[in-house]
């Protein structure tokens, strides 16, 4: 039986997986003139949980075995709105998981805290954030540091394997960016 320790780590390859395809697919189209600047920037948030849910779900025995959750958009989970993308198992575990595209460290921090006001011991708790970010900042960039610093109601958050990053395209700044991919899950202290 795989352990909820593996589903998170393959559950957190297939985001990256994800990421890198979205990017690469939006750098394509961006090839054509007129929509040059789109990347993985220019795909909604809802829309990458949603592609994400779909990717994990196509590849669930190769995720979870033979233990196939039920995949759940936008659940509320009494934790003060509805929680992007949750797996939900026959034994009354769950993973829920919450994505942040190009935002602010405050914005990361609030929903780790949403997370965390999740108050079911059986779910376990995971967030994804791409950070937009100039490559001169790959290793340093502040909302990165907000995430790692997060300490609330008992919880911490503990990175999910390595931060990856990859060139895209975006409209916001004349200089170049890199998308920066995160993926931490949260645990009690």
């Amino acid at each position: 039986m795989i352990t909820m320790e593996k589903y998170i780590e393959n559950i957190a390859k297939k985001i990256l997986e994800v990421a890198e395809k979205e990017n690469q697919a939006l750098m394509t189209i961006a090839k054509s003139g007129v929509n040059s600047k789109i990347g993985i920037f220019h795909m909604p948030e809802l829309a990458f949980a949603y592609e994400c849910g779909k990717q994990i779900m196509q590849n669930s025995n190769e995720i979870f075995g033979d233990n196939i959750p039920e995949w759940c958009r936008e659940l509320d989970l009494g934790n003060g709105g509805p929680t992007d993308l949750v797996f939900s198992f026959d034994d009354g575990q769950k993973i829920a998981i919450e994505f942040k595209m190009r935002d602010t460290g405050d914005a990361y921090h609030n929903d780790l805290l949403k997370l965390s006001d999740i108050e079911d011991f059986k779910v376990t708790k995971i967030f994804c954030a791409i950070i937009d970010t100039f490559e001169k900042d790959l290793a340093s960039d502040g909302r990165v540091t907000k995430i790692n610093d997060f300490s609330e109601n008992d919880f911490k958050v503990k990175s999910v394997g390595d931060l990856k990053s990859f060139k895209t395209n975006q409209t916001w700044y004349i200089s170049n960016v890199s998308a920066l991919v995160g993926i931490w899950v949260l645990g009690n202290l």
